[in-house]
């Protein structure tokens, strides 16, 4: 059997200076052979290898799959080659022409790729920082791509395309940041709006168990309500990769334009909220983000106390979006946010460590935070508080959306990012209020959330066995949603339109924040062609978990509050 050979080789726009990687599939050796071309380098030629990926805060050991590290000159004749220290290396050319640095990387990532490089006999997978080596003197230096593909093999990457099967990239750190996916998968285009997208699906056994074409229904109207959020797209075109088998990780990584996802060949995926997330990163973490996070130092772990951002707020919004998409209900929204809640308050660590200091810390506790405190976990629940208090002071004006874009508009590449303390201050310039009482409790502090403000968004947060008041029967817009045991046995029923209160008319408003504990009431509720009319009294129930629900007793600025938060595109706004 003939192994397949791959080749890409990439060059800079210089006219002189010229940087070409040469990449090979070994199937029977199950690894890549890659190859360097500097066409001028210095004398003492420095070269290196990534310590860490960008995206996932934790060192990675990217040297021990590499192997067979050799160097040559323009003639072909062997240079020396000595390690410099455990990730980098030197290379000695006194003449300072062309050399060619050339080593192997071992393509033994878990499943079909995800960290590291993955060869199977169908397909392969390169992360970049995984594969590519670098020189610290010419990281600045605009790449191009061009791909050389066997017979029935794709390829797949959302590089910026420069023609048939070439690509270029503007610098290393774009270069290393889009990558690349070979071999035989199934693949799916469409369009969001003006801007092209791009759907992989790749399998250990070639069998897609899922509903392909339902899927990428589900990926373009979970793309819009970003671009729609943002109202500008920061790429020209976005790929999806998805694996159908996790390996040693199950999850998914946000590259520039195009994100990986690690998940089960299951039908159906279920996994809107993570692609959501992924998503978004396209915009904070990868334009919007700390300064300290890009240009990338590759060389030692990069510390910011600002990860809670990063990645707990996009998490936020990977639920926010996902419910703006119309493919999930106000249900899922608070159900998912609730137990979020409950993940939090169940933490220990939680009142040991500030939310900085876990963001710092993480490169030596996993790099998801410390122990049983996530920052993606008290990060998304600062944005949802942060969120609600925003929305409060600025009397509907204004909203963390607008913290969102107005970051965007500061720091989008090749802008600098953000200074570590910038945040704070953004938070009180769009709330128009002082914040930084606020931000220092959550993110600074080891108090606890200050949860009380999603009352002024219309959302009451209850704790196991607390006491609260009940109505026996919950409603949302007028319409009976959930109804208790008292009244179920009285005839209400879910889905019954409320109509009258007391004997007063109902309007859009819920006018039950009139009631108070032990207070009697009567509705009446329209159902059909028939009218109903229950009696019932404000009770006090016992709650046995969370529970996050609009609140029955909400004064009617919280209410207008609460449907601005849950205000989504109309179906046909959204085609």
């Amino acid at each position: 059997m003939r192994g397949l050979t791959l080749l890409l080789t990439l060059w800079s726009g210089h006219a002189i200076a010229q940087i070409d990687y040469t990449l090979r599939v070994d199937l029977p050796a199950k690894s890549v052979r890659v190859s360097v071309r500097l066409e001028t380098s210095e004398s003492v030629q420095e070269v290196r290898i990534p310590a860490w990926c960008p995206g996932f805060y934790f060192i990675q050991k990217y040297q021990g799959k590499m192997f067979d590290v050799t160097a040559t000159d323009a003639n072909g004749a062997r240079l020396t080659v000595r390690k410099k220290d455990d990730r980098g290396w030197i290379v000695e050319n006194p003449e300072k022409g062309a050399i060619r640095f050339n080593y192997r990387v071992l393509g033994d990532d878990g499943g079909l790729g995800f960290f590291n490089v993955s060869v199977r006999n169908h397909a392969a997978f390169v992360n970049g920082p995984a594969g590519f080596v670098y020189f610290p003197n010419r990281m600045t230096e605009p790449h191009r791509l061009t791909v050389e593909l066997p017979p029935n093999w794709q390829v797949a990457t959302s590089m910026p395309s420069a023609g048939s099967n070439r690509y270029e990239s503007s610098d290393y750190d774009e270069f290393i940041d889009h990558p690349i996916q070979l071999g035989q998968f199934e693949r799916r285009r469409f369009m969001v709006g003006e801007t092209p997208f791009e759907a992989v699906f790749v399998t250990m056994g070639g069998r897609v168990n899922t509903n392909i074409e339902a899927e990428v229904q589900r990926l373009e109207a979970l793309s819009k309500p970003a671009i729609d959020f943002f109202r500008q797209v920061p790429f020209s075109r976005y790929l999806y990769i998805i694996h159908l088998d996790p390996g040693s990780f199950d999850g998914g990584l946000e590259h520039r334009a195009s994100c990986v996802i690690n998940t089960a060949n299951s039908e159906p995926l279920m996994i809107d909220e993570l692609l959501a997330h992924e998503f978004f990163h396209a915009w904070n973490v990868k334009q919007i983000r700390p300064k300290v996070l890009g240009p990338f130092d590759y060389t030692q772990p990069v510390r910011t106390a600002n990860l809670w951002f990063a990645e707990g707020v996009t998490d936020y919004y990977a639920y926010i979006t996902t419910y703006r998409s119309g493919l999930q209900s106000e249900e899922w929204l608070l159900e998912n946010l609730v137990f979020k809640i409950a993940e939090l308050q169940n933490s220990r660590v939680r009142l040991q460590k500030t939310l900085e200091e876990v963001c710092k810390g993480t490169w030596e506790t996993g790099g998801f935070g410390d122990g049983d405190l996530s920052y993606y976990t008290k990060g998304l629940i600062a944005g949802f508080v942060f969120d609600a208090n925003i929305r409060h002071a600025s009397q509907g004006k204004k909203s963390l959306d607008d913290v969102m874009r107005l970051l965007f508009s500061k720091h989008r590449l090749p802008k600098p990012g953000f200074d570590e303390d910038n945040l704070r201050a953004v938070m009180s310039e769009v709330a128009g209020t002082d914040l930084s009482g606020l931000y220092d409790t959550m993110i600074r502090t080891t108090k606890e959330v200050p949860y009380e403000g999603l009352s002024r968004i219309g959302l009451r947060l209850v704790s196991p066995g607390a006491q609260f008041a009940s109505l026996g029967f919950k409603q949302r817009e007028g319409f009976v949603t959930e109804v208790g045991p008292e009244l179920t046995r009285a005839g209400l029923r879910e889905r019954d339109r409320i109509t009258m209160l007391n004997g007063v008319t109902l309007d859009a408003n819920n006018r039950f924040d009139t009631l108070k504990l032990g207070d009697e009431f009567e509705i009446t509720v329209a159902r059909r062609t028939e009218k109903h009319s229950f009696k019932g009294k404000v009770k006090m129930e016992t709650a046995q978990g969370f529970r996050l629900e609009r609140d029955p007793f909400a004064p009617l600025e919280a209410q207008y509050r609460l449907r601005q938060w849950l205000e989504r595109p109309s179906p046909m706004s959204r085609q």
